[in-house]
Formats: C-alpha cells, sequence, structure tokens
C-alpha cells in the first residue's frame, strides 16, 4: 500500500558524514546533504517512508540507535501522518525538497490553528515556484522544540525557493506575521528549522 506516514531527521554532525549517512539509507531513508544556507537545519538531512504507524514503530530503535550513536551531535525529528498535499509537477527528482520543522504553540486555540493552517496551504496558489508540497501535522517530535507541524515544499532548483518564494508578498504579508513576536497574530516559535537538499528523487509526488 502506499505510505502514508513519514520521519524525518535533520541531524547535526560531529563527525564524518559518509558512515552516518550509510547508515541512515541503510535503514530505507532518503538521506542528501543539506545545502548552504539553511537554518538551524542540520548537516544531514533523512527521510523514511511508512505504510503505516506499525512500520515505523518496528523502525523506530534503530533509527534512534544510529541518531544518538557515533558521529552525530544531535537530530531534530519529526514523525506524521501525510497531511494537506498538492502536485504540479509529477515525478519531481532533480529539485530541492526544503524542510521547514515549526512548533506553533502561542496562546494556540483550536481557530487559530485552523486559519494558520489554511493560509499556509494556500501558499502554493499564489507562488507557482512551489512546485509541490505538504503540510502535516506532527504525531512526535524529538529535538530542539516540541515541533506541531511539518511544512515541505519542492522546487525546481535552489533559486525558487530563496528569490521566488522567500521574496513573495503573501510570504512576508500573510505568512511572516505568524511567526513575529512582535505581531498580534503571532503563534509560532521563531526558532524553527529550514532545512533543504537534493535528494535525486521525488519524494512529494511519486
Amino acid at each position: 500500500s502506499w505510505p502514508v506516514y513519514s520521519l524525518i531527521a535533520l541531524v547535526h554532525l560531529d563527525g564524518e558524514a559518509d558512515p552516518v549517512a550509510a547508515a541512515l539509507a541503510g535503514l530505507g531513508a532518503a538521506v542528501a546533504p543539506v545545502m548552504a544556507g539553511h537554518f538551524n537545519g542540520g548537516d544531514l538531512s533523512a527521510i523514511w517512508n511508512f505504510k503505516d504507524e506499525a512500520a515505523f514503530r518496528t523502525s523506530r530503535s534503530r533509527i534512534d540507535a544510529i541518531l544518538n550513536g557515533a558521529g552525530v551531535a544531535r537530530a531534530d525529528t519529526a514523525f506524521f501522518r501525510h497531511g494537506m498535499t498538492g502536485v504540479r509537477e509529477q515525478g519531481l527528482s532533480t529539485g530541492v525538497h526544503r524542510t521547514l520543522f515549526l512548533c506553533a504553540d502561542h496562546l494556540v486555540s483550536d481557530a487559530r490553528r485552523a486559519q494558520f493552517e489554511a493560509e499556509m496551504v494556500l501558499s502554493p496558489k499564489y507562488i507557482p515556484a512551489i512546485r509541490n508540497w505538504r503540510f502535516s501535522r506532527v504525531i512526535e517530535a524529538e529535538g530542539e522544540l516540541p515541533w506541531t507541524h511539518v511544512w515541505e515544499q519542492e522546487f525546481v532548483d535552489i533559486g525558487g525557493l530563496m528569490g521566488p518564494y522567500m521574496l513573495h508578498p503573501y510570504h512576508w504579508a500573510f505568512i511572516d506575521r505568524w511567526f513575529d513576536p512582535e505581531c498580534p497574530d503571532w503563534l509560532a516559535n521563531p526558532r524553527l528549522c529550514h532545512s533543504f537538499a537534493a535528494y535525486g528523487v521525488a519524494l512529494l509526488s511519486g
């Protein structure tokens, strides 16, 4: 059956990357080095897909052994059921996959969270540089903060992320206010994991 759960680990290294990357890949992850320009995004990014929660539980201890093992300083992780998804470019395997871990917990209510989620997933409607995307609520998180959401996007290249996306009026007019402690709508902790990597595989469109 098609996988409906994922685990993403953003791995901060204190040793050589290759052995850690190989060990993570050996457990079925798509692994790639995090590209320059990230914010708190780690050195390696690893993504696993699971058909159900039981498959994740079965693999968890072996994954944790690597993430807590030699060569790893720390890891931010999020396990989630796949949320709202959109595909513009089927089979995009040569692009850049961006992962954002965020913690939306400031004066949170069901209504505020629903509005935040609705505005986040409207981004691709206004920003065509986002080719494929997925926005998910986190089931379990580890790391620097109790991450509540994972926002994934695929771009044709790094320019699409850094230019048309980050500088788009929709982003700074609607999205940024949720992350700004000086704005009345502030919801998400400004401490984020903003990570991006080129995996060489299509992660959001099969």
